[in-house]
């Protein structure tokens, strides 16, 4: 079968490798539609990173059962499922575990039941304790952001005051119903947000860029005794904290990540029931897609982000 690696910066290829079989308890699928990550983006344009071996990656996964291990009970040939797995998902086939499975309705297409970033926001919206009422301040509004600012939507906020610094993330954060849109870039976007919120700031800040500047902001967005939720995902060195301020302010700090892989699936079970009900709008959040052949190029308009982009989609 054919399968991506990386074995270094910038460095991608497509190989023929041994189709895998299905062990005890596997499922052997067929994949549609692997979205790629940012984390992975970090890995392929960071000069330091080194490996001994390749790297088959890709963890954003959809597909088909094509066959099953010795005693799965759950899933049959022909179902359409979306995966949790931490590797191999660049590749015509892929072996998962049948309890990280999830089984999907006929009419969710694959390319939107990227299971993993879906339940990786839904957790982050729970994790942030938003409540009914609340005003929400969420920084960045990529594909993620633009996840997550559903979740706010759908746990009750009061109002959503998107922040991001591109024309595309403002017009897709008013279609995903943010309730006001700021331009970063501009001097007064500060005062702005405190305007919105009485001067007091908001009860949840949500940083999802994961970038030095949103976490400053963040810091000074959210209100005395608010929520601080960092949703970002931070590569490339360390950050700094304004810890007097976090400290003067009383504040709630969530780190909204999970590494759990039953709290994974938890909330792709979430996402994949919203997605089904129609309360999850995952089209307008898929910008370019491309065949395993020309994944390079997926992850040169990943770090350039051209106009338009948002997210990238392998499809088989």
């Amino acid at each position: 079968m054919k399968a991506a690696a990386i074995f270094g910066p910038g460095d991608v290829r497509v190989m023929d490798i041994e189709k895998p079989v299905p062990g005890p308890g596997e499922l052997l699928v067929e994949v549609k539609a692997c979205g790629l990550c940012s984390s992975e983006l970090g890995m392929w344009v960071d000069s330091n990173f080194k490996t001994d071996e390749p790297i088959f990656f890709g963890h954003e996964v959809s597909g088909n059962v094509v066959a099953a291990g010795e005693g799965v009970s759950k899933f049959a040939t022909g179902d359409r499922v979306t995966i949790f797995t931490d590797r191999g998902g660049y590749a015509e086939f892929v072996t998962v575990p049948e309890d990280w499975a999830i089984k999907l309705a006929d009419h969710v297409p694959y390319d939107w039941a990227l299971g993993e970033p879906i339940g990786c926001a839904m957790n982050g919206a729970s994790r942030s304790g938003i409540e009914v009422g609340d005003s929400v301040v969420l920084i960045g509004i990529g594909f993620m952001g633009g996840l997550i600012l559903q979740g706010a939507r759908l746990k009750g906020a009061s109002r959503i005051i998107a922040v991001d610094t591109r024309p595309e993330s403002f017009e897709l954060a008013k279609k995903l119903g943010a309730d006001y849109v700021i331009d970063a870039r501009e001097g007064d976007a500060m005062q702005r947000i405190l305007e919105l919120t009485g001067g007091e700031g908001a009860d949840v800040v949500i940083e999802a860029t994961g970038k030095q500047g949103a976490l400053d902001m963040a810091t000074e967005a959210v209100r005395i005794r608010g929520r601080l939720v960092i949703f970002g995902y931070h590569q490339g060195g360390k950050r700094t904290i304004d810890v007097q301020a976090w400290n003067w302010k009383g504040l709630d700090v969530i780190n909204a990540h999970e590494r759990d892989p039953q709290a994974y699936l938890k909330g792709i079970r979430t996402g994949m029931k919203l997605l089904e009900a129609g309360q999850l709008d995952i089209a307008p959040l898929l910008s370019h897609y491309f065949e395993l052949k020309d994944i390079n190029r997926a992850f040169q308009l990943a770090k350039s982000k051209p106009d338009g982009f948002l997210k990238a989609v392998i499809t088989f």
